[in-house]
């Protein structure tokens, strides 16, 4: 690769080129997926939302037992990130991965609790968030329930029934897929929160239910709360009450929200989704001001 090319990702706070070999096959994320992740984006390589971003990863390593004096500060780990977008010359929006994972040793039984950490940063097309105009086509996949656990919430590295759906969605050409837990309610969909619009009324899994405690749903509810719209929490959506909604939408990290045009032979507006956007953009300007 010619040098002006080449990529770098960060491994315990030291710089890496992206193709140089790293692990053994030791690795615990490898052999057992032992650790989580959170999937960030960056806006003028400014980490959005990192302060609750670095609290789930926090709260996620208690419940994985993974000890949290091995992570750095929020503020070191935030210049870490800025650090690896400039000397990956990203110029616009960034996707940056930050993998958490228990050292090396020991069998099921680890020898450890200390963690190690990887950052990944991947150039986006454009900066800040844009709501998809066409909307998206979206199905059903009930062949591998997401059951609820005490890591449910969290982004962990056992992800199971998010790649089987997303063989599902392919197979299927659908735009995205959403998944259903051990009650059979709809929770989620592939790497998103779900949230459906009904008589003025915002509706979305609760955390109970098994699905991601997401960034962007966060924010959703702070939106919800600043405009005085009714947002309820509920065990997960039934097939019937996504075809009886009006709007449907998708919320994560990187792409903010998703628009659902249409599940099944079902099409939905777009009202909700657009002022979210706006919302969501304004955010950004106190944020990151120009």
């Amino acid at each position: 690769m010619p040098p002006g090319n080449k990529k770098y990702l960060i491994l315990n706070g030291h710089f890496y080129e992206t193709d140089r070999p790293l692990f053994s096959p030791e690795n615990r994320a490898f052999r057992y997926g032992d650790g989580l992740f959170e999937t960030i984006r960056c806006h003028k390589t400014i980490p959005l939302f990192f302060e609750e971003h670095y609290d789930r990863l926090l709260r996620g390593m208690a419940t994985l037992k993974l000890t949290a004096a091995g992570l750095p500060s929020l503020s070191v780990l935030k210049s870490h990130i800025e650090k690896l977008i400039v000397r990956n010359r990203i110029f616009y929006d960034a996707r940056v991965r930050l993998t958490v994972f228990r050292r090396e040793g020991g069998l099921y039984t680890p020898e450890t609790n200390s963690p190690a950490w990887l950052l990944e940063a991947f150039p986006l097309d454009d900066k800040g968030y844009h709501l998809n105009r066409d909307g998206i086509r979206i199905g059903l996949f009930t062949g591998f329930p997401k059951a609820w656990s005490l890591a449910a919430s969290y982004k962990t590295l056992s992800c199971t029934p998010s790649i089987l759906a997303g063989i599902h969605k392919k197979e299927n050409y659908w735009d995205d897929c959403l998944i259903v837990n051990q009650d059979k309610k709809i929770i989620e969909s592939i790497s998103s929160n779900l949230f459906w619009v009904k008589n003025n009324t915002i509706y979305t899994p609760s955390l109970s239910s098994g699905c991601v405690d997401g960034i962007m749903r966060r924010q959703i509810f702070k939106f919800a709360k600043e405009i005085n719209a009714e947002l309820k929490e509920n065990s997960g959506a039934s097939k019937e009450e996504l075809m009886d909604a009006e709007e449907i939408f998708l919320s994560n990290s990187i792409s903010g929200i998703t628009w659902v045009v249409a599940f099944e032979h079902k099409r939905y507006f777009n009202r909700i989704p657009k002022q979210i956007e706006n919302w969501l953009n304004n955010q950004l300007k106190t944020i990151a001001p120009d």
